[in-house]
This record gives C-alpha cells, sequence and structure tokens, in this order.
C-alpha cells in the first residue's frame, strides 16, 4: 500500500441542483513504478470550514474510471512514462444551514507516496532518517448561500494532462488551463506542491495547514527544472520551461478563482515533467 506511484492530480466540485453536488478527486497514477497494491479503490477526504479548520464531514469516494494518458513521443524520450488517470467521485449534500460561513471551506485528501524517481524533491521510501513525499490534494470553495440567497458555484474543471516531454535546450509550451462552468476568472500560479503530515500510506484525515515537500539542493520554487528560462506559468494557465538536463520534475499549480473581482476559491493541481 505504501508505495511510489502518485504522480499528481487535483479535486473538482460541481454543482447539480439545489444543494447537490459532486465531487470528484483525479489521481495521476504512475504505472512504471507504482505498486498494484496502491490502486486504491474508494478513497475517503473531509470537508472543513476555513474560519477555524473545523471538521465537517467525511467524503468516501469510490474509484469509476481509469484511463491511460495518451503521451506524444518526440524524438528527445523513450517512453520512459506512462500515467493512468483515475477518477473518484461521489455526490455530496451541502445544505445552507452547515455551509454558509463566509470564509468558505475546504477538502482535502492525504495520500503517500509520489514516485521515488523525482530528481528536484526529496520523495524517498520511508524509512530511518528517510525524506519521503506524500500528495494533499486541496480544493477550497465558498458557502453554498449569501446574504440570504444561493450561492451557485462550481470549481474549474477539464484541466488537460501534460501530455509531452520537453526536450532538454528546446523551449517547450503547454496550455495548462481549465475552464469555469459559471464564466468566473481564473488566475494561474506556481506553488510549491503540499506533502502530507506523516509517511504513512493513508495518513488521517486532518485540517490545515499542510507541509510543503522538500526541494533537492540547487531547486526551488524559483528553479523547479533548473531550465533556461526555468518553469513558467503565466495567469492565463500557459506553462514555459526551456529545460537544461534530462529528469522528472514534479510541480504544482494553484488556480484561483475570481468572481467579480472577489476570490471565491482555490484549486491546486501537481504534475510532472
Amino acid at each position: 500500500l505504501q508505495a511510489s506511484h502518485i504522480v499528481g492530480g487535483e479535486f473538482e466540485l460541481v454543482h447539480k441542483e439545489n444543494f447537490i453536488y459532486t465531487v470528484r478527486l483525479i489521481l495521476y497514477f504512475d504505472v512504471n513504478h507504482g505498486n498494484p497494491g496502491a490502486r486504491d479503490t474508494t478513497i475517503t477526504a473531509a470537508i472543513y470550514r476555513k474560519s477555524d479548520n473545523k471538521f465537517m464531514m467525511l467524503v468516501r469516494m469510490p474509484l469509476v474510471s481509469e484511463t491511460r494518458v495518451g503521451y506524444t513521443q518526440p524524438s528527445c524520450s523513450k517512453g520512459e512514462i506512462i500515467t493512468n488517470k483515475m477518477i473518484y467521485t461521489a455526490n455530496i449534500n451541502l445544505n445552507e444551514t452547515n455551509y454558509s460561513d463566509p470564509q468558505g471551506y475546504y477538502i482535502s485528501w492525504q495520500r503517500c507516496c509520489r514516485n521515488y524517481e523525482i530528481t528536484n524533491i526529496y520523495s524517498e521510501k520511508p524509512g530511518d532518517g528517510s525524506q519521503s513525499a506524500g500528495q494533499t490534494f486541496y480544493l477550497e470553495f465558498p458557502p453554498v448561500v449569501k446574504n440570504g440567497a444561493p450561492f451557485i458555484n462550481s470549481s474549474p474543471v477539464l484541466f488537460p494532462p501534460l501530455n509531452d516531454y520537453a526536450c532538454p535546450g528546446r523551449p517547450f509550451y503547454a496550455d495548462f488551463a481549465g475552464t469555469d462552468p459559471d464564466g468566473d476568472s481564473l488566475v494561474y500560479s506556481l506553488v510549491t506542491p503540499l506533502s502530507t503530515t506523516t509517511s504513512d500510506a493513508f495518513p488521517p484525515n486532518s485540517p490545515a495547514p499542510y507541509p510543503e515537500v522538500l526541494w533537492r539542493p540547487g531547486y526551488s520554487l524559483d528553479k523547479i527544472t533548473k531550465g533556461l528560462p526555468d518553469l513558467k506559468i503565466s495567469p492565463q494557465g500557459l506553462i514555459t520551461v526551456t529545460p537544461s538536463d534530462s529528469g522528472l520534475y514534479v510541480f504544482a499549480v494553484r488556480c484561483e478563482q475570481f468572481r467579480d473581482g472577489i476570490k471565491i476559491g482555490e484549486s491546486r493541481r501537481d504534475f510532472q515533467m
């Protein structure tokens, strides 16, 4: 169960009707190096209130689909990466009595471990003195009512997976943006990926804050790949980089959601290139 398998992923929360929402967790699984025993058939996430981190509810989500990410294969690659996209989903009732706090709420789920082959962060097999790294999947959402009226909102959806190799010495571009069902404005930025509170395969559900991964020497949020220029993302979600060396590099993108100039939500998406 404790295996090198997590490539990345994110949460989505989609309004259905009244106060019923569909919550999805998308997990990208390393087929080459992942232990089949780490392929979870059900996960249990937790929702907390942002204002005081109060626990609100557990969300049990079964695996509903698993598909292969189709990578393009440029001349600088040999098919080193095989990734599956796994989707977990459930319908939940966010009733107005419990989910009306103006500061909103967040849903999280922790899982260990990320692949052990990552170049830019410490992600080692858990054990004496090792530096393991899991992933905390995280999404913030607003209250379901504001000023006594329903506040209808869905999180950004349809983030494409990064399915291209970036070749050393060559400029690389990729559209990493999603879409917003409600027409809200989305703003993207790079952030340090989140790890987990423990190195257990299934760390206990716990409220924020969550620890960040540890960068290896020479790497940082400003030097994710040591590229020239290094990995960047525009506010509109365009990724650019000219890599210097071969390797497997993890990064995290924060997508902030604004309506009428006010931030109402935030999602985080981890992936590797």
